[in-house]
């Protein structure tokens, strides 16, 4: 009875799962399966003091891009796969910041890359379903 009045008194929302995937355990999991993004992280909280998700998104996105070159795909097939699931991952077990996360900052955002035609079908299902033109 999630957000339903009864008797009067408004429910809140659904209290978080306890085993829900945070914005911080999304950005381990894609650290841990890519160098490059371990260094963007690195990079990353030096420059804001902290890690802020929806700007590291676009590293996110900038690196899926680099392995999606030709000769790239073949060497960095593996780290993209990663990511991908990474990002999957988020969607099905994420906490509404994570999946929001992914949703705004790196799904809709691929869609504008001229990578995208690439990518698209790499794409989990439930990663898929959050692009405009599904």
């Amino acid at each position: 009875m999630r957000g339903r009045i009864s008797g009067g008194v408004a429910r809140g929302p659904r209290p978080q799962q306890p085993n829900s995937m945070s914005n911080v355990d999304l950005v381990e999991n894609l650290c841990s399966v890519s160098a490059p993004l371990r260094e963007a992280r690195r990079v990353h909280v030096k420059a804001y003091g902290s890690l802020v998700p929806d700007v590291f998104m676009s590293d996110v996105l900038r690196r899926v891009g680099q392995c999606l070159g030709l000769i790239s795909l073949a060497l960095h097939r593996h780290e993209m796969d990663g990511i991908l699931a990474a990002l999957e991952r988020g969607m099905t077990e994420g906490d509404r910041e994570t999946r929001n996360v992914i949703a705004m900052s790196f799904t809709r955002d691929c869609e504008l890359e001229p990578f995208f035609a690439a990518l698209r079908p790499l794409l989990g299902p439930r990663t898929r379903a959050q692009l405009h033109g599904k």
